[in-house]
């Protein structure tokens, strides 16, 4: 009992924040996604920073150079800061100037996002390292973190918000149920593991709550939006094989650093990066699916 109200006041206070910002303005959400991601940069920078194996490269790279905070800065945060600031600013620019050059923006976004992904499920299921390769940082990770918040952000900026508003709590809702669903039936009634060599704790049959949570989502929602039945509950599905997808990626890179959470800014849910894994691996990849059939429609 005692840990269910561990999540559960923190994970209430976080979901208030979210659809708080989200229904009250789309600027102020744009604010909030942009602090998130500066967050989890942070989260993932302090923890790199602790790494023994980025050190080292930290000091192959400056040798006969005494690595100081600044040099230890500029090779794990500024570079994904600068690329979030950047392109940040960058959208805002657009969006006063052309929603087309922001729609490029987006397809540039999802082209970076799918080879990243790829890349992550690959090395999930080839068992394969993914900081293997000496020649990328491990701080490319967060180049999967900082697209999937601009894309949300230019998805605020561009598409009509009251329409984007319902979308995303329509998601999050989904996100969370499949989370809670894959929580509550995995501590009370998994035996078989999913992955334990990457998530001991993940069960089955956690995984089999989640999918069909997900399909008796996209039935229901079908009734409150301009969808097809089965493309709903298709679109559930996939998003709940994201976000498991998601957890997944998010046990290995933690299983790589050695560390049982990237911080503990939510007391039981562990740090921002940890919360919203689902979210970053996900949304990318369902609102592309989406686009695509309401342009073909």
């Amino acid at each position: 009992m005692n840990d269910f109200l561990t999540r559960l006041i923190p994970g209430i206070t976080y979901a208030l924040l979210l659809l708080g910002s989200l229904y009250y303005n789309k600027f102020l959400f744009i604010s909030l996604m942009f602090c998130f991601c500066l967050i989890i940069i942070l989260e993932y920078g302090r923890v790199l920073k602790k790494d023994k194996d980025h050190l080292k490269v930290v000091k192959e790279k400056n040798r006969g150079i005494k690595i100081n905070k600044k040099k230890l800065f500029y090779y794990t945060e500024l570079k994904p800061l600068s690329f979030l600031i950047f392109l940040f600013i960058l959208g805002i620019i657009g969006t006063f100037n052309s929603s087309i050059s922001n729609t490029y923006f987006q397809y540039g976004i999802f082209f970076i996002m799918l080879i990243n992904s790829l890349m992550m499920i690959k090395s999930v299921f080839n068992g394969k390292k993914l900081f293997s390769n000496k020649r990328f940082m491990k701080t490319w990770p967060l180049i999967g973190v900082v697209g999937s918040f601009l894309l949300i952000i230019y998805s605020t900026l561009i598409y009509d918000y009251s329409q984007f508003k319902l979308f995303f709590i329509y998601y999050l809702i989904l996100i969370w149920g499949v989370d809670s669903v894959g929580y509550f039936v995995g501590n009370n009634f998994g035996k078989n593991k999913l992955y334990e060599s990457l998530s001991p704790n993940k069960t089955i049959e956690g995984a089999v709550g989640s999918i069909i949570f997900s399909i008796m989502y996209g039935f229901i929602i079908s009734s409150y939006v301009n969808l097809d039945i089965l493309f709903s509950i298709i679109l559930s599905l996939i998003t709940a094989s994201f976000a498991i997808f998601g957890d997944l990626v998010q046990s290995k890179i933690k299983r790589e650093l050695d560390i049982k959470d990237f911080g503990n800014l939510l007391k039981g849910h562990g740090g921002l990066y940890d919360r919203l894994d689902s979210v970053i691996f996900s949304f990318p990849f369902i609102y592309l699916i989406l686009i695509i059939y309401i342009n073909v429609s």
